[in-house]
C-alpha cells in the first residue's frame, strides 16, 4: 500500500493553497479542494503519474486539475513524499529546490 507523507517543506504551499481558494470568492473552493483530493488519490494509485520536474532527479510534478497549483513529490519504498504544493504562476528557483532536496535526501534516505 502506498502512503503519502507531507514533508515540512510543504507546509507553506499547503497554507497558501488553502488561503488562496478561501479568499478568492469568484473561485469554486469546494471544487479546488476536491481536485486536490483527486490528485492525491491518483498519486496513491499511480505514483509515477507526474512528469519529471525541471530535470531534477527523482522529483515529479502532478498538476492539480482546474487550478494553478501542482504537487511536487518524490517516491521511494511505497511512500510518496510531498515536497511542496507549488503555485505555478510564481517563479521558483530550481537551484534552491536542488539544494533543499540534497538536505532531504540525507534526512529521509531518498
Amino acid at each position: 500500500m502506498v502512503k503519502i507523507q507531507y514533508l515540512e517543506s510543504s507546509i507553506y504551499g499547503l497554507k497558501w493553497l488553502k488561503q488562496y481558494f478561501k479568499t478568492q470568492q469568484q473561485l469554486n473552493s469546494k471544487e479546488a479542494f476536491n481536485n486536490f483530493a483527486k490528485a492525491r488519490a491518483l498519486l496513491k494509485q499511480a505514483p509515477l503519474s507526474g512528469h519529471i520536474f525541471d530535470e531534477i532527479e527523482n522529483v515529479r510534478e502532478l498538476k492539480i486539475q482546474k487550478s494553478a497549483f501542482s504537487i511536487l513529490y518524490t517516491f521511494k519504498r511505497n511512500i510518496i513524499y510531498i515536497i511542496d504544493i507549488r503555485d505555478q504562476r510564481s517563479t521558483r528557483s530550481a537551484e534552491a529546490l536542488t539544494e533543499f532536496l540534497a538536505k532531504l535526501k540525507k534526512k529521509y534516505d531518498l
